[in-house]
């Protein structure tokens, strides 16, 4: 019975054999995991670089934006003058109109048709009494 426990000596032994298939397989599992790391940072690189390219294209479109709001305003202001100009035209000739509408009836006439009025001032904003 003694020849049978024996082990042949150029076999190695079940359980070094174990622990060696284990350690590989802990190793190739810490390479893959290695690997997965390092190509998530890769990715996050690249999504970091796609990030800041938008970035400095929307600050461009933003100044030329600005610049371009600044002509256009600008440009209105003409014709925001010219519409206060005309206002005040509007202005001058209803008052005239409402003047000449006690002493004439085609005036008069006018001003009951249109429902033309005077815009009577708004009243002041009350100021704060200072204790």
């Amino acid at each position: 019975m003694e020849d049978f426990n024996e082990l042949p000596s150029g076999t190695p032994e079940p359980v070094k054999d174990r622990k060696d298939l284990v350690l590989m397989l802990f190793g190739l599992a810490f390479c893959l995991f290695l690997f997965a790391q390092i190509s998530n940072l890769s990715q996050a690189a690249a999504n970091m670089k796609w990030q800041a390219n938008n970035l400095e294209r929307q600050i461009e479109a933003l100044t030329e934006s600005e610049t371009r709001f600044a002509d256009l305003i600008k440009q209105r202001e003409v014709n925001v003058q010219q519409s206060q100009q005309v206002q005040s035209q509007y202005t001058n000739l209803l008052a005239d109109l409402l003047e000449l509408s006690e002493s004439d009836a085609d005036a008069q006439a006018v001003v009951q048709k249109f429902n033309i009025q005077r815009q009577e001032a708004p009243p002041a904003a009350p100021s704060e009494k200072t204790p």
